[in-house]
């Protein structure tokens, strides 16, 4: 439900609300304004009829809090539904199948716990994500007979597809020092912590109640495209190490990623251990022109921090740093400093033969009364972030499990088209 309204490219009446970042501090609307200096577009709505150029995000926040597809989906209906119950400790650890039919699931509430198993009165719905559904596949004897031997499982269904397609968008960033005390860094610090702290408790508005990633841009890393191929996030705080080190000096981080990979890596049993990681291997960079979006992406963002609009907030450039110059330098900090944005995709994914686990209605080739619906039935990355998608696929899912008729087809007009 975005809160604009309905339009041609937005719903109004949805479970799910979407907000416009309110660019909380000057960074967001300086990044934006030096985008334009640099010669990129500005667009007014990223969702609209034009995607490419700088702008602010839009973002699953209503009235100060984070409106996730839990809040928008489950918590309505979690105590309404006497066919709804929620075990939130338990790990499944196969799907149960009987005759080339998913006739349940198998479950157990922590390792070393006798599993059980739930039965299936019509369908089995795996929702376990781009890394787990094929982890879960295999581990019920869905996959390639060669994988599943090495690991001791009975091959029940031979679908070499299952657990390879993976796709993610691979992200590095800029990072820059910055010369006044207006980062996320001084805002936690003292008197401004206080003060954060107590706009949020009176009417939940400002810092508080947003994120620190409200501007970026889709750019293209060359003429003729025909869709951006590169993504940047504003981020107003040093970030490194996804976050997990927090910032000591003000600055702020701008995130590029690589739309469109070519690169197609696998998520395989590493086990036949269903609490064990399996074993992923993204396959980044595994192509030239992957290598050259990325190293296009750094050098446009050190384009756009260069415009005299951040100049007030750009101090000395930490990552990549000034030493690195050359084509072959950047090359190397993007292989040493890239990392996951969390976009995993296709991994399970669906398609028009039998060389796609799936078919059209998500179901299991070679499976009566299984599907899987999550971001891994994706056969491509979107270009973009992949919250939104993913929830639009749970959502035809649920339409074609209950049999209802396909939405009308609609074509708004699109910018240039």
């Amino acid at each position: 439900s975005y809160e604009g309204g309905a339009n041609d490219f937005h719903g109004g009446s949805g479970p799910l609300n979407v907000t416009e970042s309110p660019l909380s501090g000057p960074i967001y609307q300086a990044f934006i304004d030096a985008g334009r200096e640099a010669g990129y577009p500005v667009t007014e709505d990223f969702n609209g009829a034009s995607q490419e150029g700088f702008g602010r995000y839009q973002r699953t926040i209503f009235k100060g809090g984070r409106w996730s597809a839990s809040f928008a989906y489950l918590r309505p209906i979690e105590n309404q539904r006497p066919n709804l119950k929620i075990i939130s400790t338990g790990v499944v650890t196969r799907v149960v199948i009987e005759k080339g039919k998913a006739v349940g699931v198998e479950v157990a509430e922590g390792k070393g716990r006798l599993a059980r198993q739930i039965r299936a009165d019509r369908e089995v719905i795996l929702s376990a994500g781009a890394v787990q559904s094929p982890q879960i596949l295999q581990l019920s004897g869905v996959g390639d007979p060669e994988v599943l031997k090495r690991h001791g499982i009975e091959t029940k269904v031979k679908s070499t597809g299952v657990g390879r397609n993976l796709q993610d968008h691979l992200d590095v960033t800029v990072i820059h020092d910055m010369p006044v005390p207006l980062s996320a860094y001084s805002l936690q610090k003292g008197i401004k912590k206080l003060g954060v702290g107590l706009q949020y408790l009176y009417n939940q508005t400002g810092p508080g109640a947003d994120n620190f990633l409200q501007a970026g841009a889709f750019l293209s890393s060359r003429p003729g495209l025909s869709m951006p191929d590169i993504q940047l996030h504003l981020v107003n705080a040093i970030m490194m190490d996804h976050g997990n080190a927090g910032p000591e000096k003000d600055g702020y981080t701008v995130h590029a990623c690589q739309l469109r990979p070519e690169s197609r890596g696998t998520v395989m049993l590493a086990s036949n251990d269903p609490f064990a990681h399996p074993a992923i291997d993204p396959n980044y960079l595994a192509t030239e022109e992957d290598r050259r979006v990325m190293r296009e992406s750094v050098k446009m963002v050190r384009e756009v921090c260069r415009q005299n609009a951040l100049k007030a907030y750009t101090g000395g450039e930490v990552l990549p740093g000034a030493s690195v110059k050359t084509d072959a330098e950047i090359d190397a900090f993007i292989r040493q400093k890239g990392e996951t944005i969390y976009h995993p995709v296709g991994t399970v994914s669906m398609g028009a033969t039998d060389a796609s686990p799936l078919d059209g209605e998500l179901r299991v080739r070679g499976v009566d009364g299984l599907r899987v619906v999550d971001a891994s039935v994706m056969p491509t990355l979107v270009g973009g972030n992949t919250n939104a998608p993913t929830i639009m696929v749970a959502e035809k899912a649920a339409d074609m499990i209950l049999g209802k008729a396909a939405l009308a087809r609609e074509e708004p007009a699109l910018a240039g088209a």
